[in-house]
């Protein structure tokens, strides 16, 4: 058997590795392999070009490098220093500590902050009181203001998320974005119930008595990653421009790319929805249409280097978020120096600045900078990474249209799926994806 996989991220990537693990031949289709995900070193300092880590809980990204050897390369975040910001009135608010996502879960550090009003404290403390309810899907604005009150998602579901999906509460479902407090919801009634009787204990200190980071990276960077399964598996560089069902049962799938027409018993399209679609209008309408109402966002990442002594701000957080009611260009910013140790020498500061417009310019960072962090000088480095149309946006009704997705997909003869649209956006969720395309396709192998 040999498998055509149209895209080379980290899904791509996976997919393939885990094929040759079963023995069977795949062939990955990227003129730039590995998507956004890349490490450079500018001035001694270790920057990530997309994503810098993954969420340690998700065990997916973790197996597959402990697969790949990498094991003694995982690092965790320096969870003694863990804390964000939130901007409010123009000042930095400590996000209070028991948050699980958008749910409180402990008394004290709501009752203490600053970051909401004394309302919504009240209606936080209120919910534990309801009903359960079997809602329809409705975007998460609206879940959460039901459950918490608009200034909760304001000042939490919306910075928080946007900095996760890069879009809009009014427009994400709350059902694909919040599926575990949908589920207490319906059980409950209240998510603060159902979160703190479905707590787990928390994970064992590590063999020098530290807590584990909340998130996980590579001591070399994502980057390594990536190298690792690029230098494990086959790859052309060409990317995939059309697609046609084989012209025999031993070749089911005929891959168009550099010129030149492939035959492939089974094809993986992990291109990113948007870039399926248009590989799919000619074979199965109904699919294209499927793929092609998942939207997408983009997003720039502003990456700048200063002297020690330039930034008067105290570094005492991961970094912040900027709600919508008080963005500038910047929606987050996550302080390297505190949140990873050993990847910025102590002479100098990188500010790690995100945005959802992916033409943000130096000089809009730079003025939030000032406004924010009293940076008045000028970097030592700017770096820009643009990727747009990179991030899907699960949105309303987007749980119903994949397993439609799924179901039509699984009818067409050796066509699989895999990738950050469907299930899950962040890197363990496309390595399970990838893992999942592979194990659907090692079942089709002919004993």
């Amino acid at each position: 058997m040999k498998v055509a996989i149209a895209g080379g991220g980290i899904s791509g990537l996976a997919c393939a590795w885990y094929l040759q693990q079963a023995g069977i031949e795949a062939v990955v289709f990227d003129p730039a392999p590995g998507g956004p995900i890349g490490t450079l070193t500018v001035e001694g300092c270790l920057l990530e070009t997309g994503p810098e880590s993954w969420l340690a809980a998700k065990p997916w990204a973790e197996t597959l490098i402990k697969e790949l050897g990498m094991g003694d390369q995982l690092i965790g975040s320096n969870d003694a220093k863990r804390r964000t910001y939130v901007l409010r009135h123009g000042r930095f608010e400590t996000l209070p500590e028991g948050l699980q996502m958008v749910v409180p879960t402990k008394v004290l550090p709501i009752v203490k902050t600053e970051l909401f009003s004394w309302n919504t404290k009240l209606r936080m403390g209120l919910e534990v009181l309801r009903s359960p309810k079997l809602m329809p899907d409705r975007s998460v604005a609206a879940f959460v203001a039901d459950h918490f009150g608009q200034e909760a998602v304001d000042y939490l579901a919306e910075p928080l998320l946007a900095g996760v999906y890069g879009g809009s509460p009014d427009d994400l479902s709350a059902a694909s974005v919040l599926p575990k407090f949908v589920e207490y919801e319906q059980r409950y009634g209240s998510v603060v119930v159902g979160t703190l009787r479905d707590r787990r204990p928390p994970a064992p200190p590590s063999a020098n008595g530290a807590k584990p980071g909340i998130f996980k990276a590579l001591r070399y960077g994502l980057g390594s990653l990536i190298d690792a399964l690029r230098a494990r598996v086959t790859i052309i560089p060409a990317r995939v421009e059309s697609v046609a069902p084989g012209e025999t049962a031993d070749d089911l799938w005929r891959v168009y790319a550099g010129g030149e027409w492939y035959p492939f018993d089974r094809l993986v399209l992990a291109c990113g929805a948007n870039n399926a679609a248009p590989l799919m209008a000619p074979v199965e309408e109904r699919t294209a249409d499927l793929l092609g109402a998942i939207p997408y966002t983009g997003s720039a990442i502003w990456t700048l280097g200063y002297r020690r002594e330039d930034v008067p701000h105290a570094l005492d957080a991961f970094g912040f978020l900027v709600p919508r009611p008080e963005r500038g260009a910047i929606m987050a910013c996550t302080w390297l120096n505190t949140k990873w140790e050993g990847r910025v020498p102590d002479d100098k500061v990188v500010l790690r600045c995100f945005s959802t417009n992916p033409d943000t310019t130096q000089e809009a960072v730079e003025l939030d900078l000032g406004r924010l962090m009293n940076i008045t000088r000028q970097p030592l480095f700017a770096l820009r990474h643009r990727w747009p149309d990179s991030m899907p946006q699960y949105i309303v009704g987007h749980t119903a249209r994949v397993a439609e997705l799924e179901a039509r997909v699984a009818r067409i003869p050796g066509l699989f799926i895999a990738g950050n649209a469907f299930r899950g956006i962040g890197i363990p969720d496309c390595v399970k994806s990838a893992k999942t395309a592979a194990e659907a396709i090692a079942r089709t192998q002919t004993p």
